[in-house]
């Protein structure tokens, strides 16, 4: 048997690692793009938390907040556009796995020209390779089941082709990680327990694998 394995992903895990998110986001860019969905980041309180961080320590960032469950591609690109022309250097995503994969299609986009599924493997994608790597990604997550957050993966949906698939290149791994078990507080007992089974099946299809 043989195998590679390649997990570039800086994980920094713990109670309140959250308040240390300048320090983590300082060595690669100097204005970020905050990528949440429309409410939950904002009604828990996390997103000021984090600007509040980002402010104290003169880091610039600007606010992308359309980013819905199962994202889609015109959303990565409206995403895009935004970073670059704010002139982005980094993404951080703050949420679950649909904001840390959609912030990944959009790290890559803001370096890139074209439309998202020009790099996709799907039977109507362009199955193109980047010319540039994706902007650096800090992730951020409030879920603890999608592994979005360490792994290589964007799943988006192309409504025009009505195709769901995943798209990805090295430069789409998270950058770093704050894995902070305090954030998992504010979600819902439901979703938690979905989350619960999604870490469960991620690591069962592993063995059966």
């Amino acid at each position: 048997m043989e195998f590679s394995y390649f997990l570039p992903v800086n994980i920094q895990f713990g109670w309140n690692k959250v308040d240390s998110v300048a320090d983590f986001v300082a060595p690669y860019g100097k204005k970020a793009l905050i990528v949440t969905g429309r409410t939950s980041a904002k009604k828990s309180g996390l997103y000021d938390r984090v600007v509040a961080k980002l402010e104290t320590a003169h880091i610039d960032h600007v606010l992308f907040d359309q980013v819905d469950a199962n994202p889609l591609t015109t959303t990565a690109l409206e995403g895009a556009a935004l970073a670059k022309s704010e002139s982005c250097d980094v993404v951080i995503a703050i949420g679950g796995g649909s904001i840390m994969d959609c912030s990944k299609c959009i790290a890559l986009m803001a370096s890139n020209n074209g439309d998202i599924w020009d790099y996709s493997l799907s039977a109507n994608g362009g199955k193109k390779q980047p010319e540039n790597p994706a902007l650096p990604i800090v992730c951020i997550t409030t879920s603890a089941g999608t592994a979005s957050e360490v792994d290589i993966a964007s799943v988006i949906t192309n409504d025009t082709t009505q195709e769901k698939t995943g798209i990805f290149f090295p430069s789409m791994f998270p950058t770093l990680s704050v894995v902070d078990s305090d954030l998992m507080m504010s979600v819902p007992a439901k979703l938690t327990a979905y989350q619960g089974m999604d870490a469960f099946f991620h690591a069962s299809e592993t063995v059966v694998n």
